[in-house]
């Protein structure tokens, strides 16, 4: 194992300060309280899986008296398991996570008279090192992990593991973005421009303002990671006297919009396949689905009987309707 203040960032030569800035940042983040319900529910998952650890990320995480904790939206958690053989007993779960990971359940109970509902996935922790990385081209997982989350349990051995895959989610997804502004840039010009690109390249039916309220959220995330994380990517920056950044070499414009458009066409077909693979772990996983497409963009797709029966072979067609309806709207 990697000590704990050396950050491995794809064998690139990086100054040890900026490496260390950054995973300090991360650690510091990842300690921080969450509230009595996220944990209550995030400890309850960790007991379904000894030996793992339990990461709460996503929008709840910054709102503790939000939707989630009224049982009237899901808590979001990711399980990093010490392997998929210690995750799973079923052979079929570890293979299916293995070729097309996350599997993703569904997970609730009750807390002062409120029924707390949560998603929660699964990934084997040197999998989620390597798909954190700048190895892993889409940015399914980067993209999550580079935004703040928060450890709810973990073995003292995996911890410092867990820092330096979610560092090096923050410098992946920064150095991608950073194609995507026109220089000099404020950070949240960047992390505005990378969060929407990054919806575009899944099947996410996000508003176009949800990239500012998600960062509204963020209290100086983006001030704090994007200076450090651009450095241990391997690019020069130089800080301007009003606070915008400059970088040298400039990564070309053409080649990062070029690489976010692969990104969202390719993308759409995994966003699929994960779905499809959900109606079978998650359940109630179509409704689930129906009612978040419906939640984050107003377009409602309605699933007949037959849909509801057979999700596997309903979510393909259930897709091209959102799509087709979206574009009309």
């Amino acid at each position: 194992m990697a000590p704990k203040n050396t950050l491995k960032m794809d064998n690139i030569d990086n100054p040890t300060s900026s490496r260390e800035t950054l995973l300090n940042v991360v650690a510091d983040e990842l300690k921080k309280q969450v509230s009595a319900s996220a944990r209550s529910i995030g400890e309850q998952i960790s007991h379904l899986y000894p030996g793992s650890a339990v990461v709460f990320y996503g929008a709840a995480a910054d709102d503790p008296g939000g939707e989630a904790a009224q049982g009237k939206a899901l808590y979001d958690f990711y399980v990093i398991a010490p392997s998929y053989e210690d995750a799973y007993k079923r052979k079929r779960l570890r293979i299916l996570n293995r070729l097309m990971p996350p599997n993703v359940f569904y997970f609730e109970a009750p807390y002062n008279g409120v029924t707390l509902r949560s998603k929660y996935a699964v990934l084997s922790c040197a999998h989620f090192e390597r798909l954190c990385g700048r190895a892993t081209f889409h940015s399914y997982f980067w993209g999550r992990f580079a935004q703040p989350s928060r450890i709810i349990s973990s073995p003292e051995i995996m911890r410092p593991r867990l820092e330096q895959a979610i560092a090096s989610a923050v410098a992946s997804f920064c150095r991608r973005a950073a194609g995507l502004t026109t220089t000099p840039f404020a950070p949240l010009d960047l992390w505005r421009d990378g969060l929407r690109a990054s919806y575009r390249s899944e099947l996410r039916a996000e508003k176009s303002d949800r990239a500012d309220k998600v960062l509204a959220r963020y209290d100086g995330w983006p001030e704090r990671v994007t200076s450090p994380a651009l450095k241990a990517s391997g690019l020069d920056v130089d800080l301007m006297d009003d606070g915008r950044l400059t970088l040298s070499p400039r990564p070309s414009r053409f080649l990062s919009r070029t690489a976010w458009t692969l990104r969202s066409i390719f993308g759409g077909y995994l966003s699929i396949a994960r779905l499809l693979k959900a109606t079978t772990t998650f359940d109630g996983g179509l409704e689930y689905i129906l009612w978040k497409i419906e939640r984050h963009s107003g377009v409602r797709v309605e699933a007949t009987e037959w849909q509801h029966r057979h999700p596997v072979l309903a979510t393909p067609g259930l897709a091209l309707r959102y799509y087709s309806r979206r574009t009309k709207s």
